[in-house]
């Protein structure tokens, strides 16, 4: 979360006149979807210490699904002021991450059917 925020005022007060309107938003995206995994994170670990379930093998899952998605967005985002002008199929590579993210929840909800059914 403290890195969405960094990134976040980063690109509100450096990259806003630096990046191309679409990059701009492709960083926001990677901003927005950082902070929805951040708190999914954190609605995990809560319900793990509520209910006294092992739900370390979703939040793993989270977490690189965080990781490949926003950061493919990042990357994406910034190429060009690094220098990087080729390098456009990385964003073949975020759809992973989002999977990931998906498959993190539908998991736990998965976890969650199995522990009501005992």
């Amino acid at each position: 979360m403290a890195f969405a925020i960094i990134f976040g005022a980063f690109g509100a007060h450096y990259l806003k006149n630096t990046l191309s309107p679409n990059h701009l938003l492709t960083f926001e995206t990677g901003i927005r979807y950082q902070v929805y995994g951040g708190l999914g994170l954190f609605i995990l670990i809560l319900l793990s210490k509520f209910y006294s379930v092992n739900l370390r093998s979703p939040v793993c899952l989270l977490g690189i699904g965080i990781l490949i998605f926003s950061g493919t967005l990042y990357f994406l985002a910034l190429r060009t002021i690094m220098g990087i002008e080729g390098m456009a199929w990385i964003g073949a590579i975020t759809p992973i991450g989002g999977g990931c993210m998906i498959a993190s929840w539908i998991w736990t909800a998965f976890i969650f059917y199995k522990l009501k059914t005992k």
